[in-house]
């Protein structure tokens, strides 16, 4: 799988527990039928992490202490997962996604073959997403009550950042504070009205000088948002209405721009600094991910055969 790397394949219960309490916590780990086999892949940084984790054809029933300081939002692949906690029980299938927050001692229950993909987030930044939305930064246990938010940063994860490893890159804590949005949006409490009032012009304005004054550094759309002084969900329909894109592609073009301009200036190295500024062309790539996508149109559809999650969608607006 590119972009992942390979934590465990082992039929031993107690180096599976061990290895996968790495990624996340420590738990009890029992099968209860069928045959075990725990399979653990990892992609990510320190902002976000990305798990795909298996315990083979058998059930297993996994008790996990309360994470504390990050969220889970898992999505079998294959199989079911059960969800029990103070809120009572739900069930997750292909193409569902379910959150857990870090304050439950859930019980889970892998069903027969079930494969999971799991997206790990720091409740800090959750928190500071609900804080620059007006609202509270918790994401609850449960399905989704609008997963459309959640389901584009999935593709956006799946099909473009993990395969090419931009998550270790300034790109990829842009892709983080999206994913934070991105969870309360689908998994938390309804926004508050927005509290301050501007033009949409002086919003975008405020915008693009703090992306020019800080395109090298590792910000995304929430510290645009807080130099903005607007919610992050505010911030992105000004751009799109006002100049047809989205904060975030404008900072992603902002750093080609940039990194093209050192190339012509013989200061820069091509690949170091288009992967810094999250283009996926590499050198040794074929020539269809090799073409270097145009600045003035960040790429906003993840093809179907890239996408493991739901096979056909749009990240428009994300990107």
């Amino acid at each position: 799988m590119q972009g992942w790397e390979i934590r465990l394949d082992t039929r031993d219960v107690d180096l599976a527990r061990a290895q996968v309490a790495r990624s996340y916590c420590p738990h009890a780990l029992a099968p209860t039928r069928g045959a075990f086999r725990a399979r653990h892949a990892e992609a990510g940084s320190a902002d976000v992490g990305v798990f795909s984790l298996s315990y083979g054809e058998g059930a297993v029933r996994v008790r996990p202490e309360p994470f504390g300081d990050f969220v889970l939002l898992s999505r079998p692949l294959a199989g079911t997962l059960a969800v029990r906690g103070r809120a009572g029980e739900c069930r997750a299938v292909p193409g569902r996604t379910v959150a857990l927050d870090p304050h439950t001692a859930h019980d889970l229950d892998f069903g027969p073959g079930s494969r999971l993909l799991t997206i790990k987030l720091p409740t800090t930044l959750v928190a500071r997403a609900g804080a620059a939305s007006g609202r509270a930064g918790d994401v609850r246990t449960g399905p989704a009550t609008d997963p459309r938010p959640w389901d584009a940063i999935m593709r956006l994860l799946l099909a473009d950042v993990v395969p090419q490893g931009l998550l270790d890159t300034p790109f990829g804590a842009s892709v983080a504070q999206l994913a934070a949005v991105a969870a309360l949006d689908s998994f938390g409490a309804a926004p508050a009205p927005e509290r301050r009032r501007a033009a949409a012009a002086d919003v975008v304005r405020r915008a693009c000088d703090y992306v020019d004054a800080h395109a090298g550094d590792g910000i995304g759309l929430l510290d645009i948002a807080d130099a903005a002084g607007v919610a992050p969900r505010t911030l992105q329909d000004h751009f799109r209405d006002r100049l047809g894109t989205s904060p975030t592609a404008h900072l992603r073009r902002v750093r080609l721009e940039r990194a093209r301009a050192d190339l012509l200036a013989g200061t820069g190295r091509p690949s170091s600094r288009l992967r810094r500024a999250g283009d996926s062309a590499t050198s040794g790539a074929s020539p269809r991910s090799t073409a270097v996508r145009s600045a003035a149109h960040p790429p906003t559809t993840c093809g179907a055969a890239d996408d493991p999650v739901s096979g056909d969608g749009r990240c428009s607006g994300l990107l």
